[in-house]
């Protein structure tokens, strides 16, 4: 494994170094030092061009005098390097890690973590496994699988969707209550595309009601073929612009009433300038008579206010990802989990975690109060043809070992 360190501290270098080295019994680390960002790119672009060894992890300071940590993050994410897994060092306040983590995130980098001074290096390594399996529990995207803004049309249809579930687990008891669908789109074979990739491409060329139907209706006949499902909620995700069409929420309606045996919900992502329209919110208003619930998806952040909860009957609201993953260690995003769900207990509205990936976060929630969780510590989105079996599995799980967390 090659690790480069760049630090203009050398015996920060050597710290790190030495740590490691402690850690490899196989012998199996090879480091590599650089006294600030400058020359850390040269080295990168050096073992690029002469084909010398790839970098397995990349661990930088954010402020040094020769080239800082920004410069680092810019030439990953601007050259073939972008794949290196990263982490950076700071002794700086952890807003300001806040910051430096949604840059790189913006620049959809290989990025492990941020960490404060002084690096504890097993646990960095611990990060860098876990991250690198569920990078790998991923579908890989082949190759010759375009996505684009003249083949979308060809590609929206319902050979190609394929959904994924992930589940809700309702965190006092630990029993699964719901799943949320997730769509993928699979093109002969090849690979998956994403949603953040052919969402705004279909919404662009007006296809997102026809996407939401192909998903509404390929969920729904699933929760239909296998009557166990039924036990559980359904919730299907919409965009505020689904909300214009007449003819989506008539399809919707239609389809609930024919399927009344369901429970199904609806999470709505929402955007400034559709979201406060009257169209929409009468939209949302036929749905509600119809006893179709409403969920308010990301809540804390895009646009999502308080405005919206005094405005619309929500019967659930989910807490963003990015407030609860470390809220555990975040102590202003712990504060913003905990306003969040008082407010939606004040207002007797479920409130759902998502992004929990450890039992530390699911314990704080608990206390907190928070109804019901979602994340990777429970289970990565499931393939449709396994969602049986893994929920065999889970309800065969001991309950003792849940309450213990």
């Amino acid at each position: 494994m090659n690790i480069l360190i760049v630090d203009d501290q050398a015996f920060i270098r050597a710290s790190i170094k030495n740590e490691l080295l402690a850690l490899d019994n196989e012998h199996n680390f090879k480091i590599f030092e650089a006294d600030g960002g400058n020359e850390a790119i040269k080295l990168m672009e050096k073992h690029a061009i002469h084909g010398l060894e790839v970098f397995d992890l990349v661990i930088a300071d954010l402020k040094m005098d020769n080239g800082d940590g920004l410069a680092v993050i810019n030439h990953l994410a601007t050259t073939k390097n972008k794949s290196i897994p990263l982490a950076i060092i700071s002794s700086s306040d952890i807003r300001t890690l806040e910051l430096i983590s949604n840059i790189i995130n913006g620049f959809n980098l290989n990025f492990v973590g941020v960490y404060q001074k002084p690096l504890k290096v097993g646990a960095l390594l611990k990060d860098l496994v876990q991250h690198r399996d569920k990078k790998e529990d991923l579908p890989k995207v082949g190759s010759q699988v375009l996505c684009n803004e003249y083949n979308i049309t060809e590609l929206l249809n319902e050979d190609n969707l394929f959904l994924c579930y992930q589940p809700k687990i309702e965190i006092i008891s630990g029993k699964i209550v719901g799943f949320e669908v997730l769509a993928r789109l699979c093109v002969k074979g090849d690979g998956f595309i994403y949603p953040d990739k052919f969402i705004p491409l279909a919404e662009r060329a007006g296809l997102n009601c026809q996407l939401a139907k192909l998903v509404l209706n390929q969920a729904l006949s699933q929760w239909q073929l296998f009557p166990i499902l039924k036990d559980y909620s359904l919730s299907v995700n919409i965009s505020a612009s689904d909300l214009l069409s007449i003819d989506f929420i008539d399809y919707v309606i239609e389809k609930h009433l024919n399927t009344s045996d369901i429970k199904l919900m609806l999470e709505l992502t929402e955007s400034q300038d559709t979201i406060n329209q009257d169209k929409t919110l009468q939209a949302l208003a036929k749905l509600i008579i119809n006893n179709i619930p409403i969920s308010l998806d990301d809540f804390g952040k895009s646009y999502s206010t308080f405005d919206r909860l005094d405005s619309i009957p929500f019967d659930e609201i989910k807490i963003d990802k990015d407030f609860v993953s470390d809220l555990d260690s975040n102590n202003q995003h712990l504060v913003i989990v905990e306003s969040i769900i008082a407010l939606a207990n004040k207002l007797n509205v479920n409130v759902v975690a998502e992004g929990v990936e450890t039992a530390a976060v699911l314990k704080q929630l608990k206390n907190l109060g928070c109804d019901t969780a979602q994340g990777y510590y429970f289970s990565p989105p499931i393939e449709g043809r396994h969602l049986l079996n893994w929920i065999n599995e889970y309800n065969l799980r001991d309950e003792e070992n849940y309450a213990a967390c």
